[in-house]
């Protein structure tokens, strides 16, 4: 079901395009970055899951649409809540991005350039992502997703899409959203497509190392342990995503698990994590969940 498609970075007319931007205690740098974005000429609905009293009365200035959250819901919640006012407003596309991606307006151009053409040709289009390129890598693009499921920042929805495939799946809160959503899309005979013309620059994990000669993002917070491991296990759960692609990611936890315990920043704190996930995850439990 995947493809890719390859097309010069050309400009197009934004209509009824929304930037949708999910934040979290953003920086005065990340606001810079909103107020850029709405010169772009297009809407840009601002999540914010957690922000202080100076930052929350700086964005207006912005000009981007706000919706504040009184805590920390998940980025899966946050998602949700932006696309649905995108879309609500008419938007048929929407792009969406982390507080940390730093996209450029031919980027965007390139991504909606080839949805429309795929569109017009009769494709049942749900996303269309670019080539991500981690800030820290030093190897060039990332393309650990050219095959499979996109990272969720840098993607460029559909309304179609969002219409028939519908939310993203709350309780995964933060990790494996994208890789969910995109396999329901394609299980309902949809199409997911990595532009090649397209790229962005974005932060890809903590850190990144060397594994088997491949530069890998890893995480070094607990939480992301946390709900890697146990979002992996619900998955593997999932009839709808390929066998192939579930035993892949489930014997992967083995090293990744090992990862973490090498780098993170509180190493006790990732054991009980760990543990935690790994009985969350046979159980289909939020119980030990950590927020």
């Amino acid at each position: 079901m995947h493809s890719d498609h390859q097309l010069p970075a050309a400009s197009s007319a934004r209509v009824d395009v929304a930037v949708v931007v999910v934040l979290y205690h953003p920086g005065d740098d990340d606001l810079a970055n909103l107020s850029r974005l709405t010169q772009w000429g297009v809407r840009v609905v601002a999540v914010v899951n957690a922000i202080d009293d100076v930052r929350r009365a700086a964005m207006p200035a912005t000009g981007a649409q706000v919706i504040a959250n009184p805590r920390n819901l998940g980025l899966a919640h946050a998602l949700n809540q932006g696309i649905g006012a995108a879309v609500g407003n008419g938007a048929r596309y929407v792009l969406l991005l982390d507080q940390d991606s730093r996209p450029t307006s031919d980027m965007l151009d390139a991504l909606l350039a080839a949805a429309t053409a795929m569109e017009a040709e009769g494709r049942p289009i749900a996303c269309v992502a670019p080539v991500l390129h981690d800030r820290k890598s030093t190897g060039g693009a990332n393309t650990a997703w050219d095959n499979g499921p996109f990272a969720t920042s840098g993607t460029l929805l559909t309304r179609a899409g969002w219409e028939q495939v519908g939310p993203m799946w709350e309780p995964l809160f933060i990790d494996g959203i994208d890789h969910e959503w995109c396999f329901r899309a394609r299980g309902r005979g949809m199409e997911t497509v990595l532009v090649r013309a397209a790229v962005m620059e974005h932060n890809l994990g903590d850190e990144g190392m060397n594994f088997l000669g491949r530069y890998r993002p890893v995480h070094r917070s607990p939480l992301r342990h946390y709900f890697i491991v146990r979002n992996t296990l619900w998955l593997a759960r999932k009839g709808y995503i390929p066998l192939g692609w579930r035993a892949s990611e489930v014997a992967k936890l083995a090293y990744r698990i090992a990862t973490y315990l090498l780098v993170s920043n509180d190493r006790s704190r990732t054991v009980g994590n760990i543990t935690a996930a790994l009985a969350d995850g046979v159980a289909q439990s939020r119980q030990r969940q950590p927020i």
